[in-house]
Formats: C-alpha cells, sequence, structure tokens
C-alpha cells in the first residue's frame, strides 16, 4: 500500500494554478442566463491559453458550424452562452490537468466517459425538471479526482490502475487499497480549491455514495447519469465494470426504466458530435 495523506494531496492540489476568475464567474452563474456575454469575451480574452481552447473547441464538429469561428466575440454570437459556458468550463479544465503521456491514465478515455456522463446528467435533469446545466457541469467534472491523481501522483495511481485489472475490482476499492483514499475525495478538495459551487463539490465528492438523506438532488442525477454512461460503454473499455445504480437514486428520482432508455437513446446521438471537442 502506497498511502497519501490527505495533507500531501492538499499541498498538490494547492499548488496548482487557480482557475481563471471567468470560469469561476461561470460556474457560479450556473442557473442564470442573465451574463453579460460581451463582458464574458473580453474576460476569457486575457488568458491567452484559454482563448486558444475555446477558439479551438468552438471550431470543433461538435458545434457543427458552417463557417470559421476567429474572434471570441464571434464565438459568443453563434455558441450562446449555455454552449459557451461548457466550452469554457472543459478547456479550462484540460488545461489545468494535462496528463502526462507516460501516464496509465487514458486521457481521451476518461474524457469520452466525462462527456457522456454530461450527456446522460443533462438528460436525466431535463426529464426530471432540475436544471440541465448545472447537471450537465457536475456530470462532466464528477471524475476530476482519477484525473488530479494521474496527474500529480502519476506513479502510485499506475499501481492503482495495475491492481484493478489484476484483481478486477471496482476503481474505488482499489484506490482504497493502495492510496488509503480515493478519486472522488480528491475531486472534492480540487473543487473546493478552484471555488466551485457548493452542489457541484458534492456532486463530485458523493457520486459513488448517495445513501445520506441530505444530499442534493444533483448528487443523484450524476450518481445515476455515472452508471449509465459505464453501461454505454462511451470510453471504449473491454470488460469494464458497470457500476448499479444505488437504490436511494431510483427513490429519489423516481426513474423509470423508460426514463433510462431515453435518456441513453438521447445521449448516444448525441455524442460523436461531442467527441469533436476532443479533437
Amino acid at each position: 500500500m502506497i498511502a497519501l495523506t490527505p495533507a500531501q494531496v492538499h499541498a498538490a492540489i494547492n499548488a496548482l494554478p487557480s482557475m481563471p476568475a471567468v470560469v469561476s464567474e461561470l460556474m457560479v452563474q450556473l442557473d442564470h442566463d442573465d451574463v453579460n456575454l460581451a463582458d464574458l469575451a473580453r474576460k476569457i480574452g486575457v488568458d491567452p491559453a484559454l482563448t486558444v481552447r475555446v477558439l479551438r473547441l468552438a471550431n470543433s464538429s461538435f458545434y457543427g458550424l458552417k463557417r470559421e469561428v476567429r474572434t471570441l466575440d464571434e464565438a459568443v454570437a453563434v455558441l450562446g452562452l449555455r454552449s459557451l459556458r461548457n466550452l469554457v468550463t472543459t478547456a479550462a479544465v484540460m488545461d489545468k490537468l494535462t496528463v502526462n503521456p507516460d501516464s496509465a491514465l487514458a486521457f481521451e478515455a476518461y474524457w469520452r466517459h466525462a462527456l457522456g456522463t454530461a450527456l446522460c446528467a443533462r438528460g436525466i435533469a431535463t426529464r426530471k425538471g432540475l436544471d440541465p446545466e448545472s447537471a450537465y457541469v457536475a456530470g462532466l467534472l464528477h471524475d476530476i479526482g482519477r484525473l488530479a491523481l494521474a496527474t500529480l501522483f502519476s506513479g502510485p495511481y499506475k499501481q492503482v490502475l495495475e491492481r484493478q485489472a489484476i484483481d478486477d475490482i471496482p476503481l474505488v476499492q482499489a484506490e482504497h487499497a493502495t492510496l488509503g483514499l480515493d478519486h472522488a475525495m480528491v475531486g472534492a478538495a480540487l473543487a473546493r480549491h478552484w471555488n466551485f459551487p457548493e452542489s457541484i463539490r458534492q456532486a463530485i465528492a458523493e457520486h459513488h455514495n448517495t445513501s445520506q438523506t441530505e444530499l442534493d438532488t444533483l448528487v443523484m442525477v450524476t450518481h445515476a447519469a455515472d452508471a449509465l454512461a459505464h453501461a454505454l460503454d462511451f470510453e471504449g473499455a473491454q470488460n469494464a465494470m458497470v457500476p448499479p445504480i444505488q437504490q436511494s437514486a431510483w427513490d429519489r428520482l423516481q426513474l423509470r426504466e423508460e426514463d433510462l432508455r431515453a435518456v441513453a437513446s438521447q445521449a448516444d446521438q448525441g455524442f460523436a458530435a461531442a467527441c469533436g471537442m476532443l479533437q
């Protein structure tokens, strides 16, 4: 066992650069549509790396635009707030947590599952009358602790993945057995460091455990979306375990099989285009 202490994890996380102010602002305003788009473009433009990523993603097949987007003002005009918010968040996280090519974590597979979970979360939230954009962001970021561990502790995390494969056990179990902690705990610490809203932080922290009655419904949505995305195998993993949806989530969301089939179909149809964000 290669135990990582909470102090080691927090020190490594605190050494990471802060999120651009515009990302924090957009996260806080997830359920508001009254953001000044011209002001938003100006704030994105302050960060050259974020600007490059936003323009690159805006021109990906995910958005299917008929002409090239050359400026942030154009991106704002053609994409709108919802798409731009998701794009900026994705671009910023990719920029801050880029896994070493030698890492055992498959970077593209990770993001394929994240995007699939985001699409499923949005679909579940929409059918249940909840905020679909908060759900999309929670789904996108739910496993961010995996990315942090693979980036900050690549050697130990490689052993986690090896243990998971050899023992054929769930990832969280392999993490605890090897490191003494799991990616949900690390992801929650990272969300706190980056000043993400409490509802998003809680969804990241508790998406594997929905038994606490006081949890936000967004946790249940993220948990169910994660399980559904695994079942749909967006990441293309061979013989991957499909975690069950816990009874507490079924009860809180009042999910029906036809709900999941409809969400799965919609997510599956939109997934190929969504992967254009990974180009």
